[in-house]
């Protein structure tokens, strides 16, 4: 027994031991206190910032905004952005999201590359144009068991331009909500209850934001958004928290106030003559919403569009008569739903 007790204690030493070596080498690697960055060789553009930080965040706070779906979890790889000099070597954790030319070309994922020494950096011109804006919850209702339609208006006096297909990332305060409180219509409280998803607790210690596709037109005046709820897997106990962004979501209630920026993306509408095939299923069809009225009701397009949509029930269909009536209304589209399980 007492050979045991001295094991387990001299592991738990080494740990403790290995854990101080790991904090004094970060401390003294990734040093703190300002550095310069230079942004596209325009002293105008020159950034002060205090070291330490990530890139995307340290831009970021100077309201310049790279694209990123995964808010900075460094899994989209869509916060690339090209360095010159103060990069260092390439981590691991970039290696997934560039090819071989990229690396060779100093191009770096900015949520993965921590600003040690002043650097110089090139940064599209575009992103310069994306903006934060201040919009107020109209209404977030659930349109499926786990989806909710979250519907804003920007403030008076702004206006977001964009494209259909694009995208925006909404920003997660920090916060602090229990599943209990959802609002959640009786129609679907038995799924609910089924997969116990009342004692659930979602909360975020510091801000963060995440990316949702737009399901509005350019011509819209509101905000809507198709977001589904990110809960554990099954069996995952308590070991999982439910997801950051989409429970912040179905917290909110009209009237409360929202930060997004935006807008970003590049699903996009390819000038041809050819046949427009969409396929989307859940909340994913938030831009296939957003791409067909646009294509229908303003460009009033004649070319061939068809949408494939996958659904677990019948009433898990969202925006489905909808979509029925344009199929009415405009012979060149065609509409058609594929579910997994047909009952109700």
């Amino acid at each position: 027994m007492s050979e045991y007790l001295v094991s387990t204690a001299v592991f738990t030493g080494v740990i403790v031991v290995l854990v101080g070596v790991l904090l004094l080498v970060e401390s003294r690697v990734v040093q703190k206190g300002e550095r310069t960055i230079v942004i596209n060789d325009d002293p105008d553009k020159t950034l002060t910032v205090e070291g330490g930080r990530t890139l995307l965040a340290a831009l970021a706070e100077n309201k310049i905004y790279l694209p990123s779906g995964c808010g900075g979890g460094g899994s989209c790889g869509l916060c690339k952005c090209q360095v010159e000099a103060g990069g260092r070597d390439v981590l691991p954790t970039e290696l997934s999201h560039l090819t071989r030319k990229q690396r060779l070309e100093g191009i770096r994922i900015a949520c993965q590359l921590k600003v040690r020494e002043d650097m110089r950096v090139r940064i599209p011109d575009e992103i310069f144009n994306i903006k934060k804006y201040n919009a107020t919850v109209v209404s977030n209702e659930n349109v499926a068991t786990f989806i909710k339609e979250l519907i804003l208006r920007l403030e008076p006096g702004q206006a977001l331009n964009f494209k259909s297909g694009a995208y925006v990332q909404i920003d997660v305060p920090r916060y602090h909500a229990s599943f209990k409180e959802f609002q959640i219509p009786a129609t679907y409280r038995s799924a609910w209850d089924r997969y116990k998803l009342w004692s659930l607790v979602a909360k975020t210690d510091e801000p963060v934001f995440r990316a949702y596709s737009m399901a509005n037109t350019p011509t819209e005046d509101l905000l809507r958004f198709t977001i589904r709820i990110a809960t554990p897997p099954p069996g995952a106990g308590g070991d999982l928290p439910p997801g950051v962004g989409s429970s912040y979501a179905f917290s909110l209630k009209p009237g409360d106030k929202v930060v997004l920026s935006g807008p970003f993306g590049e699903f996009f509408i390819k000038e041809t003559q050819r046949e427009m095939c969409f396929i989307g299923g859940g909340a994913g069809m938030a831009p296939m919403r957003s791409h067909i009225f646009d294509q229908l009701l303003r460009v009033q397009t004649p070319r061939k569009i068809t949408f494939w949509y996958g659904a677990r029930s019948r009433a898990e269909m969202i925006y489905d008569a909808e979509f029925r009536r344009l199929a009415e209304q405009f012979p060149n589209f065609t509409y058609t739903v594929a579910l997994s399980d047909p009952h109700p």
